[in-house]
């Protein structure tokens, strides 16, 4: 027989809804993309099985014809292995073109997210040129941009970038890792690990953001709602003439405080694991090793190796301690400006301390000093 290639990732169900264990189909997910991990074996070339020779009806011999052999299909992004394998070099969205296999580390899509393409969930950049329709979900371990709104989806990536609107609706939410870049979040909930950036206007939405809400655009403005900062808060009008319940805070990072109190339970555990295992290790090497027995090399040589796993675990869990603490640190310095108006209505918190706004305040800055909540010029 010819040699042929086999696939081992599903190149059939594309754009099928998925079944459920129930029978029944959601709607929502089409498995409208292939995606691969970096080094996931794609396929496989079977080599040529020798024909066997024959007899026609006279009974003279015939020759089995020779199988075709066939050359890999390598495209972009894959490379080959024992010249038999195909291996992805990098994570992305499998393609055939030109009867190649690509490996392509981005999605485009040219229109919304809705029931045409499902939800996606993919390992490289995500580029969306429409919107993401209400109940739908992306989520990317790369970055995100979207050229129109979210409304009611549910959009998680490295970076996300959303050209337009933000529009909650009591559902779903945006989360990146590092940085939001937003228009203009109504009724919204969004998370960054670092910076959130916003052009327009912030209303009656939940910011939570590692480090800064930065609020500058043309209008500035924040209303409604509660913003989150690590380090800083930033925005030109920040409440409204109405005195709509706006609470700004700062010094606060509650994702990054779990993580801390997680973390500190941790490496108590992994300490007293090394503490154990060296103790063990003092025993057994204290043994003669000429009558040592095939079972307690065994445990040495297993106890040896936790011990170098155990030493590299503290100091991983350490450094990371180190860093949040180093950032606990910077919160303490945290700022909230505004560079035009505070409206009676909006409540300050810096860390611990709380000032509510009872009048109109211009140009300012707050920040904590002396137990306090104090107020500063804009700078």
């Amino acid at each position: 027989t010819n040699a042929y290639i086999k696939y081992y990732v599903d190149l059939e169900n594309k754009g099928r809804p998925l079944e459920l264990e129930d029978g029944r189909v959601d709607h929502k997910n089409l498995n409208t993309f292939t995606t691969v991990r970096q080094d996931e074996v794609i396929a496989e070339k079977i080599p040529v099985v020798p024909g066997t020779a024959g007899i026609d009806i006279l009974g003279q011999p015939i020759a089995a014809k020779p199988g075709k052999d066939i050359t890999l299909p390598l495209g972009k992004n894959v490379h080959a292995v024992d010249n038999t394998k195909i291996v992805a070099s990098i994570a992305g969205q499998l393609m055939i073109i030109n009867n190649k296999i690509n490996v392509i580390p981005i999605i485009e899509v040219k229109g919304d997210i809705d029931f045409s393409t499902g939800n996606i969930d993919f390992v490289g950049n995500v580029i969306i040129r429409g919107s993401v329709q209400a109940g739908f979900t992306v989520k990317a371990e790369g970055n995100v941009e979207i050229s129109g709104t979210v409304s009611g989806g549910t959009v998680e990536g490295k970076n996300v970038i959303i050209r337009m609107g933000v529009q909650g609706m009591q559902r779903g939410y945006v989360k990146a890792s590092e940085n939001v870049v937003a228009n203009f979040p109504e009724n919204a909930t969004v998370y960054a690990g670092k910076d959130i950036i916003i052009s327009e206007v912030v209303l009656h939405s939940k910011l939570f953001s590692g480090k800064k809400v930065i609020v500058e655009g043309r209008r500035g403005l924040i209303a409604g709602g509660q913003v989150i900062a690590g380090e800083e808060i930033r925005a030109k009008v920040a409440g409204t003439q109405l005195a709509a319940n706006t609470d700004l805070e700062v010094g606060i990072n509650p994702l990054l405080r779990e993580e801390y109190q997680t973390l500190r339970q941790e490496i108590k555990k992994v300490q007293h694991n090394l503490e154990q295992t060296q103790k063990a290790l003092v025993i057994l090497k204290a043994m003669d090793p000429s009558n040592i027995p095939k079972e307690k090399q065994e445990m040495l040589l297993k106890l040896t190796k936790a011990q170098f796993h155990l030493v590299g675990q503290t100091e991983t869990i350490r450094n990371r301690i180190s860093e949040i603490e180093l950032a606990f640190e910077e919160m303490r310095y945290g700022r909230i400006k505004v560079m035009d108006v505070v409206y009676p209505g909006v409540k300050i918190v810096v860390g611990a301390h709380v000032k509510p706004i009872r009048e109109v305040m211009r140009f300012v800055t707050f920040y904590a000093e002396d137990d306090d909540v104090k107020v500063g010029p804009y700078k």
